[in-house]
């Protein structure tokens, strides 16, 4: 098992890094929190022209024919620049389009001219499926109000629903301003079933799931190069608060968990590619590090900046609003702590 990163994913990291670091600088971002969704069509269109949403599809369906290793690469940089969007559902819409055949979607996906938003976790209790038709609701959908179509992944299988009539959107308040999220009310909505096998609901969940703590990943990076350039300009007492003991520790422990991070992120993609047999370990592993390493790397990046990284015109604030969001999606710290311990005691 490899976990060195290849020439190939340097590469595409270099490409992403440099499209959104033109394309989504921070004051674009910001600007994003309260934009309609006919602001991201630009963007949107942009990012599929790189492949963003065919990076991990077969070549034969469109694709670029790599793997969720490198889809790893792509969700890392978009972390680190807190890229406002349904990212997430998207990809996951187009492999679980493909693996359906589901053409004419797909296409669409790939095309940058359809935005699709995943409702995985099961918050607001059981959907109804009657033939082709679903009802019921699902809370706190990350990017709901600016999807054309919503992926359902829930015990009845997976569903793709397109975003007209019978479907009801309504923005609810959200700590992270950069991830807005919605209640997504279905009322006998036509339904298009990918798949009723419990195993494949399974293993878009684990894509999920890797896929957020490089997104993770990326944000937890980001506040130690936020820390460490603040450090270098910042003096007091006529020197770089860098050179402080207290200020130096802080950025080690920083960079430590960014690290263990990553690594547990690495391993547990690449264990869903290779279908590994403690693929769940590694994927609940990893949430909780990245979940950890976040918040404690958010929170200390604001003292690190002192009473500047209380404000609102510091960017230190929205990284602990990501970090929030990211421990309460896909599985608590508790609740994969638990899933952990059971394992632990069933073997």
């Amino acid at each position: 098992m490899d976990l060195m990163p290849s020439p190939e994913q340097d590469a595409i990291r270099d490409s992403v890094r440099a499209f959104l670091d033109k394309e989504l600088p921070m004051p674009r971002v910001r600007a994003l929190m309260d934009a309609p969704e006919a602001a991201y069509a630009d963007l949107w269109r942009d990012a599929a022209a790189l492949g963003f949403f065919a990076l991990g599809l077969p070549e034969g369906v469109g694709g670029a024919g790599y793997a969720i290793t490198e889809e790893m690469v792509l969700f890392e940089e978009l972390g680190r620049t807190l890229a406002p969007g349904p990212w997430l559902g998207t990809v996951l819409a187009a492999h679980a389009l493909a693996d359906a055949g589901a053409r004419a979607p797909l296409e669409r996906i790939i095309a940058g001219s359809l935005r699709a938003a995943v409702c995985i976790d099961a918050w607001g209790g059981a959907l109804i499926l009657r033939n082709d038709r679903i009802s019921g609701v699902r809370r706190s959908v990350l990017g709901a109000g600016l999807a054309d179509a919503f992926l359902i992944v829930d015990d009845v299988g997976v569903l793709f629903v397109a975003n007209d009539g019978a479907v009801k959107v309504d923005a609810v308040p959200s700590l992270d301003a950069t991830n807005p999220v919605g209640t997504v009310t279905l009322r006998e909505a036509s339904c298009t079933v990918l798949s009723r096998d419990r195993a494949a609901a399974a293993g878009l969940r684990r894509t999920a799931t890797v896929l957020a703590c490089a997104d993770a990943v990326g944000g937890t990076a980001r506040t130690v190069d936020m820390s460490v350039e603040y450090a270098k300009v910042r003096h007091q007492f006529g020197k770089p608060i860098g050179s402080f003991q207290a200020v130096k520790h802080r950025c080690a422990d920083m960079a430590v968990r960014a690290e263990v991070a990553r690594s547990a992120t690495i391993y547990a993609t690449v264990s869903v590619r290779d279908a590994a047999a403690d693929v769940d370990f590694q994927v609940a592993v990893a949430k909780v590090l990245c979940a950890n390493a976040y918040l404690h790397n958010a929170a200390d990046n604001v003292q690190n900046h002192g009473g500047m990284g209380f404000t609102w015109e510091c960017d230190a604030h929205l990284y602990v609003k990501r970090a929030r969001a990211f421990d309460t999606t896909l599985g608590s710290r508790p609740a994969q702590l638990d899933a952990l311990v059971a394992q632990f005691r069933a073997a």
